[in-house]
């Protein structure tokens, strides 16, 4: 990629598939938008460019890049497909580019430690998110072709009643109507989607289902 097209580029202003770093300080949080990315659409991510596109660039950005690839070896699992490049903006300053590629095998974690699962990570719209437990079991399933039938009884209909009045559900409100603990609550969500008959729309604080 080119400077002129870094500048294309990064006017768009960052979304579903693009972010920008403005410095390479806190290697984790770079590596976590990658985890993101990898368990979303993919996308691209810029080091060196501000929240509001102005393009600043690294003084050392061949150091940052040893330093970020490093992180991604030791704290993502399985591990991420991408590319990376440096851009130069100047004699002394670079952009350093990623193009982190939808994973095969979802989901993809972020680990503290190596000894623990870690946490998964979705993008939302231009933000990064933890996925809840039921975004992590659909990511899981989505892996296969394998199709997921679902059996339509009371707490079926209950969720699409629901769905017709409000537009959506969450795993609160399929608690709340049909007495189910949590666990059973979520595995009929997660079926559900599985199965292409809901959908499920990421909040920051609560994900949403709706007729697919």
């Amino acid at each position: 990629m080119k400077l002129q097209e870094l500048e294309n580029l990064v006017s768009k202003g960052e979304g579903q598939l693009l972010e920008f770093k403005h410095k390479a300080s806190f290697v984790t949080k770079i590596v976590r938008e990658m985890v993101a990315f990898a368990n979303s659409q993919g996308g691209e991510l810029f080091i060196g460019v501000d929240d509001d596109g102005r393009i600043t660039g690294l003084k050392f950005a061949e150091e940052e890049r040893f330093a970020i690839e490093h992180a991604i070896q030791m704290h993502i699992k399985p591990r991420i497909r991408y590319q990376s490049q440096v851009i130069p903006i100047n004699k002394k300053r670079s952009v350093l580019h990623y193009r982190i590629f939808e994973s095969r095998k979802k989901p993809s974690y972020y680990l503290d430690n190596p000894e623990k699962r870690g946490k998964a990570y979705v993008r939302l719209s231009d933000k990064s998110v933890q996925a809840s437990r039921e975004m992590v079991e659909i990511l899981k399933r989505s892996r296969n072709k394998r199709s997921y039938p679902v059996a339509v009884g009371e707490h079926e209909q209950a969720i699409f009643k629901y769905i017709e009045q409000h537009g959506h559900i969450t795993l609160v409100n399929l608690m709340k109507i049909s007495g189910l603990p949590k666990s059973k609550a979520s595995q009929m969500l997660v079926r559900l989607v599985s199965s292409n008959i809901l959908k499920i729309e990421l909040g920051e604080n609560t994900d949403y289902y709706s007729m697919k």
